[in-house]
């Protein structure tokens, strides 16, 4: 009996030692823990795919494709209002892009923001190709071992040809430009956005 009794006293004390919540204290916690103290939302996506992505309808074919497109961000009211989107950059290697004064903006001065914890970006694809050519640019001033990754790089087909800013034949493998950004608030603080890709249509 008293062994019983010492086995069932066990078992309560384990039981009630795995119920306790663990404090992490100052480090990193579980992955659901793990929130940007300042999230950015984008809020005119269209489809959630690991990443935020907008849409774009792409005319003409080959060099000649247009296709305007925005991304609309926001941050919480409460966490400060947005002075600017500081830098902007695209490709594989987009946030290194973004962190290295070696590298352009695709924009060639800031977007300023509108004194709200709202802003828009609003391009298209002749933009994109003129980003391609600053960026190719400067990969010629820089050292062999630098990043030179491409403003953006398609798997499959496209419709206009190998290396246009045109869909992918097959749907089902779109084609998406991949944007990275680096935002300025009016406190001084810089957040860098999650990628947001933009899908061509």
């Amino acid at each position: 009996m008293k062994k019983l009794a010492i086995h069932s006293l066990v078992f309560l004390l384990l039981a009630a030692l795995s119920a306790c919540k663990k404090d992490y204290g100052n480090q990193l916690g579980p992955l659901q823990d793990s929130l940007a103290p300042i999230p950015i939302t984008v809020t005119n996506q269209v489809y959630f795919e690991r990443f935020p992505v907008v849409t774009t309808t792409v005319t003409g074919t080959g060099a000649t494709s247009s296709g305007t497109f925005s991304i609309e961000f926001s941050i919480p009211a409460d966490k400060g209002k947005i002075k600017e989107i500081t830098k902007i950059a695209t490709g594989n290697s987009g946030v290194e892009y973004l962190q290295s004064a070696s590298y352009p903006s695709y924009r060639t001065t800031v977007l300023p923001g509108n004194g709200s914890n709202t802003i828009t970006f609003t391009s298209d694809l002749d933009a994109m190709r003129s980003y391609v050519a600053r960026l190719n640019a400067a990969f010629a001033t820089l050292p062999a071992t630098a990043t030179k990754t491409p403003a953006f790089a398609f798997t499959g087909t496209s419709v206009g040809g190998a290396g246009t800013l045109t869909p992918n034949t097959n749907p089902q493998t779109p084609n998406q430009l991949r944007f990275f950004f680096l935002f300025t608030l009016e406190d001084g603080t810089q957040l860098i956005s999650t990628e947001v890709d933009v899908r061509l249509l």
